[in-house]
Order: structure tokens, then C-alpha cells, then sequence
């Protein structure tokens, strides 16, 4: 019994050694630091900003419809690129401005005129605004394109289908 204790002693003393050489005994001696919450003036201009947020929202919404109201301009002035008018089609799609959308993937398809991803979007958004005509002169398109193994294949030719059965004919086709 007298050596377990000894031993225990021992090693106690050699930690305590081992951590007053190594590592750093003024922190055990030193108080922690306070923890305080926002001081009132933080807490008080948090909330200008969270009251300013609404108007500030609105700024950013007409900056970025600027923005693209000029690629537009600038887009329908002269020929872009299909990386412009991909982000066109990308930038009406977020605003979710159905007119804008169907401008921005006729000027994409007339540079790319076989993107699978364009003419299922135009199929979507002519569908979207009641030119079920158009629509499926997109989806015919389309099909084609698609892997006759893909699902996307079963559900386009039955959008085509279901035009021509809506119409009582092929829409002359």
C-alpha cells in the first residue's frame, strides 16, 4: 500500500513538473474573461438594419432588373453569345418573368437551335402562358433529342399526344 501511494505521488508530481515546464500555469491562475451580450447600441442599430432590410431588398430587385433590362437591350441591338443569352434565360427565369423567359430561349435557340434544356424550357413557358401550339412545336423538337430510354422520353410524347388529342387533330402535322 505505502508503494501505490508513492507511486501515486510520483506521478502526480511528475505531471504537475511536466505541465509547469510545458505548458502554460498561468492560465490557472488567471480569472476568465466575461461574457456580456450586445452592449444597447449594437443591439439598436441590428435593428435599423432589420427595418432598413425590406427597402433595401427592393434596391438590390431594381439594380439586378436593371441589369438585365440592359443585357436585353444590348442583346436585342446586336448578336450575343449563347453564354449571354443563357444567362439571359437564367436571370428572367429567377425574376420569374414569363415574357422575358420566352424572348431570352427564342434568341438562345436561334444561336443553339437543338439544346434539349432550352427547348423543354420553351415548351414549358409557351404551355406556361396558354400557346399550347407553340408548345408543342417545341416538344416535337425536343423528342428527337431524348434518349428513347430516358422517362423524359414517355412524358414528352405524351405532352405531344395529349395536344393532339385536346385539338382533335395533329395541328396540321
Amino acid at each position: 500500500m505505502r508503494n501505490l501511494l508513492l507511486l501515486l505521488i510520483a506521478t502526480l508530481a511528475l505531471g504537475l513538473g511536466t505541465y509547469l515546464s510545458l505548458g502554460t500555469p498561468a492560465l490557472l491562475l488567471r480569472q476568465p474573461p466575461q461574457q456580456t451580450g450586445p452592449s444597447t447600441d449594437q443591439v439598436a442599430a441590428l435593428q435599423r438594419q432589420l427595418s432598413d432590410a425590406s427597402a433595401s431588398d427592393a434596391d438590390v430587385q431594381a439594380t439586378i432588373r436593371a441589369m438585365v433590362d440592359g443585357l436585353r437591350s444590348r442583346l436585342e441591338a446586336q448578336d450575343g453569345t449563347v453564354e449571354e443569352w443563357d444567362r439571359l434565360v437564367r436571370s428572367y427565369a429567377t425574376l420569374e418573368d414569363l415574357d422575358g423567359l420566352r424572348f431570352a430561349l427564342d434568341g438562345l435557340l436561334r444561336l443553339k437551335p437543338d439544346d434539349p434544356q432550352a427547348l423543354l424550357l420553351a415548351g414549358q413557358a409557351a404551355a406556361r402562358a396558354g400557346d399550347r401550339r407553340i408548345a408543342k412545336a417545341y416538344f416535337e423538337r425536343l423528342l428527337p433529342l431524348i434518349d428513347p430510354e430516358h422517362p423524359r422520353f414517355e412524358q414528352i410524347k405524351a405532352l405531344i399526344q395529349g395536344f393532339d388529342a385536346e385539338n382533335g387533330d395533329s395541328l396540321g402535322n
